[in-house]
């Protein structure tokens, strides 16, 4: 006799899964516990095997739950990606994305692609958030987002339900103030710019990326003094331009124009630059998932898979 489930009950098992709690999946599954519970125990039935040990605790897979865990979540992303294929004759896409994106990404491109999404995908609402890549990631873990664009490599404590794809790289260049002695140079080394203060984000806001970049730095022979870099980048730009200082930003924030301040390419840009990428759940159950990331590895011409954040 064929064995019969529903993919319904599978997107129900897998927040249960991820969660290792009912209460939590049905919150996210926008549902009840009982018929949550009554579900679960159906498709362990149709299967014959116990996929979860329940206790007042939560929940805990058991050894075949666990191996049935990565074959559901293959066949829901082979869904998700099925059904992007074919929406785009179905009409207006109806949905809501919650999407956070890294402050490196300049606002400009972004404005760019709104128009986009809004003739590929009329209905679709999309609430975007400004923040850290870490952040992104940790709310994502947490279903606070739907999706993410952030910057790798991005360090994170669980990454195994990610899906992540490389949108584009983007190399890095140095701000410096227009007066600056080095003004005139087309190319700067890092070892160069030693006895100016560098503007430089803590570690604690992005490890990954930091330890990334210190290694590049000692190979460089840089070992300047800092400062913390503001959050804003406006700000930054002012204080390079009336305090000096130096500070080396993503290619792309080049478009931002400030008078007394001039921006210059890297010798050691190939090995200074940040992988901007998509992450997203495959298993999150959001209909407008897949075609919002083909939407956006479109837009910015990559769509090579990206590695999980290190």
């Amino acid at each position: 006799m064929a064995l019969r489930f529903k993919l319904r009950q599978l997107e129900m098992f897998v927040a249960v899964a991820e969660t290792l709690n009912f209460r939590e999946a049905a919150a996210r599954l926008h549902m009840t516990q009982p018929p949550l519970s009554r579900q679960i125990s159906e498709l362990e039935g149709a299967l014959g095997i116990k996929l979860l040990e329940r206790s007042n605790q939560g929940a805990s897979l058991t050894a075949p739950g666990a191996r049935f865990l990565d074959e559901a979540r293959t066949l829901l992303a082979a869904c998700d990606a099925m059904g992007a294929r074919f929406c785009g004759s179905l009409g207006p896409v109806v949905d809501t994305l919650r999407v956070g994106v890294t402050t490196v990404v300049d606002t400009g491109t972004l404005q760019q692609l709104l128009p986009v999404l809004e003739a590929a995908m009329p209905g679709l609402e999309r609430d975007f958030k400004r923040q850290g890549s870490v952040r992104s990631v940790r709310d994502l873990l947490q279903h606070r987002l739907d999706a993410a664009i952030i910057g790798m490599p991005t360090e994170t404590a669980d990454v195994t339900v990610l899906t992540v794809r490389q949108l584009y790289r983007d190399q890095f260049c140095v701000a410096l103030p227009a007066s600056h002695r080095l003004r005139k140079r087309k190319v700067i080394g890092l070892g160069e710019l030693n006895d100016d203060l560098l503007f430089w984000f803590k570690r604690d806001l992005n490890p990954g990326f930091y330890d990334a970049c210190e290694a590049v730095f000692r190979q460089a022979g840089y070992a300047p003094q800092r400062a913390p870099e503001p959050a804003d980048h406006h700000v930054l730009l002012s204080l390079i331009a009336n305090q000096g200082g130096v500070a080396l930003i993503a290619r792309s924030l080049c478009n931002i124009r400030r008078s007394g301040v001039v921006y210059r390419d890297l010798k050691e840009s190939e090995l200074l630059f940040i992988d901007v990428s998509v992450a997203y759940l495959a298993s999150a159950g959001k209909a407008a998932l897949p075609r919002f990331v083909e939407q956006l590895v479109r837009f910015y011409g990559n769509g090579e898979e990206g590695r999980a954040p290190a």
